[in-house]
């Protein structure tokens, strides 16, 4: 008999069960940007205020409480160097999760 997967369609489910016990004691805002960066891949804060409708404020301290769980990845941002893209960390590798829709990695 074949064993049935979690979420069999799910790319991102594996990056979920990995974080789960260290993001469940967050606060919804911080739990927001991370379910927006895991399936949207990589953004600036702008695009993250933009797609989550929180305030620019409450977004940086997400990322910063993400970045302090060791969850958040920061990226030069190449077309503006003003800017970081940020993005979620696979549990496993401590690797970035790639977004090919946009191109950079």
């Amino acid at each position: 008999m074949q064993k049935m997967e979690k979420y069999p369609y799910s790319e991102t489910a594996e990056v979920s069960d990995g974080y789960t016990r260290r993001i469940e004691h967050l606060s919804p805002s911080v739990k927001l940007v991370f379910k927006v960066l895991e399936f949207k891949g990589l953004m600036t804060q702008k695009e993250l205020v933009a797609e989550s409708y929180l305030p620019p404020r409450t977004v940086r301290y997400a990322l910063s409480r993400l970045k302090k769980e060791g969850i958040l990845e920061e990226r030069l941002y190449y077309r503006d160097a003003r800017q970081c893209l940020y993005g979620v960390k696979t549990p496993q590798h401590d690797e970035l999760i790639s977004n090919f829709a946009c191109g950079v990695v």
